[in-house]
């Protein structure tokens, strides 16, 4: 059977020819140097099955489409963001990496016709099947979860609330070294995130450009934990023409959406990239308050303020009824489940470690 190496642990130029062998032990030969006439040494390496090296990539790639649904799911339903999902799965950082690294370089190596280049970096292992999942929620869901949000609100905000106070504590362990500096961005974080859910949804028109900036925005909230592109487009007034859109096939309204979508997460990506890089542990306290001062939005029991348009205070259930158990049952089952997601997906990581 044909192998391929899995380990290759000299730095530099390589080169790398694989043979069959029907012996035990290794079966590729790795030599480095500047080209094949040119070898300084060679040695005989770790590898694996290729049946094996295929069978891992099925395994992360169903894990990968899983992580998708999960965020296309939080992305249709307004307070919850599919960034959310990705920290609490532990794919996050390499989200934001990939999505940074789809640049000109890229675009040149494409028009080029450099197709392995191509691959290797929008590391389409990972982002193809991220998108799929991302995708087949949208499509296959927002009904169902238009019909949930609609006539069963209250145990379906208590699951949200229990998903991401749960995350707040796997976000949390992510920062590092707790001291003021992180401190002080956890609660400009909250502020920021509070203060989104003050908005007042407007209303307004079909306007082409119109989509395109409600593409770009979402596209930032989507990518941050804490702040709901669904949010913000009803604060918009643009949740409902959106999600009638995706509903009804409307190419037209959903091309320009996608404009704005992919041009804001493209930009912002590289700003997420930059900070995650130079002060990793500030960015993910920030990211904690941001979370936790969204968590206002998602709260089940409200009582409407009057004088006010759509302003609301977060209550405890005045009579402890079936919905209201069947909320606070969900919301910590639901935090059960987020930290027993957070503790598989770290075996997963540590086992391809």
């Amino acid at each position: 059977m044909q192998t391929v190496c899995t380990t290759l642990p000299y730095p530099g130029p390589i080169t790398v020819s694989w043979r069959p062998s029907r012996r035990p032990g290794p079966a590729c030969r790795i030599s480095y140097g500047r080209n094949r006439n040119d070898v300084e040494s060679e040695t005989n390496v770790e590898c694996a099955s290729m049946t094996g090296w295929f069978g891992s990539m099925r395994r992360r790639a169903a894990g990968l489409f899983t992580r998708g649904v999960a965020m296309g799911t939080a992305d249709v339903i307004p307070g919850v963001s599919g960034g959310t999902m990705a920290l609490i799965t532990g794919i996050y950082d390499e989200l934001v990496g990939t999505v940074a690294g789809i640049d000109r370089h890229l675009v040149s190596a494409l028009l080029r016709g450099r197709f392995g280049e191509v691959l290797e970096r929008a590391n389409i292992g990972f982002l193809l099947p991220l998108l799929a999942g991302i995708f087949s929620a949208i499509v296959t869901l927002a009904k169902g979860i238009t019909w949930l949000l609609e006539y069963h609100p209250v145990p379906v905000w208590g699951a949200l609330t229990g998903l991401i106070a749960a995350s707040l504590l796997v976000v949390a362990r992510q920062v590092g070294k707790w001291g003021p500096p992180t401190g002080l961005a956890t609660g400009v974080g909250a502020a920021v995130g509070y203060t989104v859910t003050l908005l007042v949804p407007v209303q307004t028109g079909v306007e082409w450009y119109k989509f395109i900036g409600a593409g770009l925005v979402a596209s930032v909230a989507m990518i941050l934990p804490g702040i709901s592109g669904s949010f913000l487009l009803v604060v918009m007034g643009k949740y409902q023409q959106i999600l009638g859109a995706v509903n009804d096939r409307d190419l037209v309204i959903i091309g320009l959406f996608g404009v704005g979508f992919a041009t804001g997460i493209l930009g912002f990506a590289r700003v997420l990239r930059w900070l995650l890089a130079r002060a990793h542990g500030a960015t993910m306290a920030f990211l904690v308050g941001l979370m936790a001062g969204s968590m206002r939005k998602v709260w089940p029991f409200r009582q409407s303020v009057e004088g006010t348009e759509g302003g609301f205070d977060c209550v405890l259930p005045d009579v402890w009824d079936g919905e209201a158990v069947l909320a606070f049952g969900l919301m910590a089952l639901a935090a059960v489940v987020v930290l027993v997601i957070e503790r598989v997906a770290g075996r997963v990581s540590s086992n391809q470690d």
